[in-house]
């Protein structure tokens, strides 16, 4: 599991089990960094880096967006006109996603 494999490498992980409930999070304790899927039933992983970056106190937490395998030929667009910092596709490559989340984080 991602969330295992990241607080192995030394960060501290908060999941949430939809978008709704990430913003509500995040709202509540600004997050250093916001990992999410693109796909996610009801607010989408786009339309929540979007209310991120519309809320004064999180426009500026850094997103990762992350997208299937094979997402659409317009995923890293979209995500970056959502306000995404970087978009990834699965599977996800560990080390590249640490090494983005530290350059994200410093």
């Amino acid at each position: 599991m991602l969330a295992v494999a990241l607080l192995d490498s030394g960060f501290a992980v908060r999941t949430a089990a939809s978008a709704a409930e990430a913003l509500t999070e995040a709202r509540r304790r600004t997050p250093s960094l916001v990992l999410t899927d693109a796909a996610m039933p009801g607010i989408d992983g786009f339309q929540l880096c979007a209310a991120l970056r519309g809320d004064p106190s999180l426009g500026a937490v850094p997103v990762v967006l992350l997208a299937a395998s094979q997402p659409d030929a317009r995923f890293r667009e979209r995500g970056l006109t959502a306000g995404a910092s970087d978009c990834l596709t699965k599977p996800v490559d560990l080390p590249r996603l640490i090494q983005v989340i530290r350059g994200l984080s410093a």
